[in-house]
Order: structure tokens, then sequence, then C-alpha cells
């Protein structure tokens, strides 16, 4: 393919699950077409890792935004339990630090899409939506 990439999303429960475990898989494929599809909400899998998430989102964007191809957005939120518990929820309403995310895709060599996923109504669409707008304003970052 001339423009198309073939990605695999990063998971909290498979590999790859870190930008360390996708560079191992970049250099094992080594393949021009084969990129990353980044939601860095399933990067973060830990109670150090939702803490830190701003740096997280640096590191990802550092090791592997010459390959990434295309963005889920949404956000995570900490559901008190015994054990760990992050949910998915509208951006906005959880912890991720948008203001991070969006400048750091807006430095990508290319205009990859960032695409709600996983929200419950268009409402919601709307909602995240609007969040992710008055964030990129608010960090000077301008999407077409």
């Amino acid at each position: 393919p001339a423009h198309t990439h073939f990605t695999i999303e990063m998971m909290p429960w498979s590999l790859p699950d870190t930008p360390d475990s996708y560079l191992k898989l970049i250099k094992a494929v080594d393949r021009r077409a084969f990129g990353v599809h980044l939601d860095v909400c399933n990067v973060v899998n830990s109670p150090a890792r939702f803490y830190a998430n701003k740096g997280v989102i640096e590191e990802c964007f550092r090791k592997l935004g010459q390959w990434i191809a295309s963005c889920h957005a949404k956000d995570l939120a900490w559901i008190p339990e015994y054990n760990v518990h992050f949910a998915e929820v509208v951006p906005g309403r959880g912890e991720l630090d948008y203001a991070t995310y969006l400048r750091e895709l807006s430095k990508l060599p290319v205009d990859a899409p960032l695409m709600l996923e996983h929200l419950k109504n268009a409402e919601e669409y709307d909602e995240g939506c609007a969040y992710i707008q008055r964030i990129a304003s608010q960090a000077g970052v301008s999407f077409a």
C-alpha cells in the first residue's frame, strides 16, 4: 500500500503493552507500512502510570512518534476497589493529561487522526469532542 499502514493497538493486558515492547515489535516486523495506533489510556495499566500519565504520554510519543498513524481518545478514572480498576470515561471526566496528549499529537510529522471511542451515545461524543477542542485551544494546539 502507498498510503496505508497496518497498526496494532497497545492493550493493558497483552503485548505490546509499553512503548518499549512496541519498539521490539516494530523492529521484528521490519516493514515500512507497519505503524502504531496509539491509545494512551491502554498504556496506563498501573497506579504508577495513572498518576504519572503525563510522562507516559511523552514517552509514547518520544519513542513511537515516527510510527504513529492514528490515535484513540477517551479518558480514565480510577474506581476505588480492592483491586485496581480503571474505567474508560468521556474525555474530561478522568485524569488523563489531555493538554500533553494534544501537544504531542500536534508535533507528529503526519496528520494522524484522533478518534473518540467507547462512549455510550451521541451526547457523550459531543461532550468529549467539546472538551478536546477546549483543551486544544487552551494548550495552543490547532487541529483542522
